[in-house]
């Protein structure tokens, strides 16, 4: 299919849908030729931006023939149902983060995807850094040494009307709280580095600030798989919000991230910061979700293309992403196990 021109059906056009939406128009061998949303004039609207055809059953768009993949920008609830759907009609899979808010369902569109011989890939832009990479690399490479510790610190602000702008925000069936929603990079990124999370060691989440059924202030200790420990912070109450801050040391260095950008970062006592042509950016979205920057994003489209294109594997794939849903559903277990997150 090299060079053949994926046709999209973008699925949700609120706020990050239509991001999205203006992103495919300059991404090179895509093309949005589907809009679909539950609301007409949303539909409508997204589709009238690309001249594509507009949609509120996303049935009658699988069916329809007109795409070739799907990108899902839904509340994070419906991300895995919606993506087994399009699945079995033979359409790839782009989904905002995370793939789910419940493990079981991620698990179920990765079979999903695999039976029906589709891509499957997830938004966690974080990856897309080169410099997070050449960090990531080092890692893995154990130019570290052994890791003792990764931690992340996630410290924005909500208002209330941010809540209440949409029935699903902050509700357990279709968003979570922090962690679900805003957190997810931050533990997309601790998994990205250190692996699986096996064990969740302590878990205090709590409703500070907000009406809302889920968290909006956590604060977990966790252990991965290549044995280092880690504290995870989050709140959306910090009013003079902060960066998302990411530490990490071994045995021979450390580095830290804000955001995605490297802000330090030493093998064998020395400074390899010059080593880093692109250190990465500050992402931003801290107290406004749509103040972002979008470059990961447009990688990630375009990496997606590339891999239908070439049938090659996407930048982060379904088994790549399960790690941070796998991750929250571990925390949540241990703050609540009688809560049901998804739908």
């Amino acid at each position: 299919m090299a060079n053949t021109l994926v046709r999209i059906g973008l699925i949700g056009y609120g706020g990050i849908g239509g991001s999205h939406l203006r992103l495919w128009k300059r991404t090179e061998g895509a093309q949005v030729t589907a809009v679909c949303d539950v609301i007409a004039e949303r539909a409508e609207m997204g589709a009238a931006e690309v001249e594509a055809a507009a949609f509120t059953d996303l049935k009658e768009l699988l069916k329809s023939g007109l795409c070739d993949a799907v990108d899902i920008c839904t509340p994070s609830g419906l991300h895995a149902t919606l993506g087994v759907l399009a699945a079995e009609h033979g359409l790839h899979v782009l989904s905002e983060k995370p793939l789910d808010l419940n493990v079981e369902y991620v698990d179920r569109l990765i079979r999903a995807c695999d039976e029906h011989q589709v891509k499957l890939a997830c938004i966690f832009q974080r990856r897309a850094s080169r410099g997070a990479r050449i960090v990531r690399e080092a890692v893995v490479n154990g130019e570290l040494g052994k890791i003792f510790s990764c931690s992340a610190y996630v410290k924005w602000y909500r208002k209330q009307s941010y809540y209440d702008a949409d029935d699903w925000r902050g509700t357990w069936r279709f968003d979570g709280g922090v962690l679900g929603n805003q957190a997810i990079h931050g533990i997309d990124h601790l998994c990205w580095l250190c692996g699986r999370v096996v064990r969740v060691e302590y878990a205090h989440l709590e409703t500070l600030d907000h009406q809302i059924e889920a968290e909006d202030n956590a604060i977990a200790v966790l252990r991965f798989e290549n044995g280092a420990s880690g504290v995870l912070e989050a709140t959306t109450c910090c009013q003079g919000d902060m960066a998302t801050r990411l530490e990490i040391y071994g045995a021979n260095g450390s580095a830290a991230f804000d955001d995605s950008k490297v802000v330090a970062y030493t093998v064998n006592g020395e400074s390899r910061m010059s080593s880093l042509e692109d250190a990465g950016e500050m992402i931003g979205g801290r107290s406004d979700p749509l103040a972002i920057s979008l470059s990961g994003h447009a990688y990630q489209l375009q990496d997606f293309i590339r891999a239908i294109q070439n049938d090659e594997k996407p930048l982060v794939d379904g088994r790549d992403a399960r790690m941070a849903v796998e991750a929250l559903d571990l925390i949540y277990r241990k703050a609540f196990p009688n809560v049901k997150v998804g739908i």
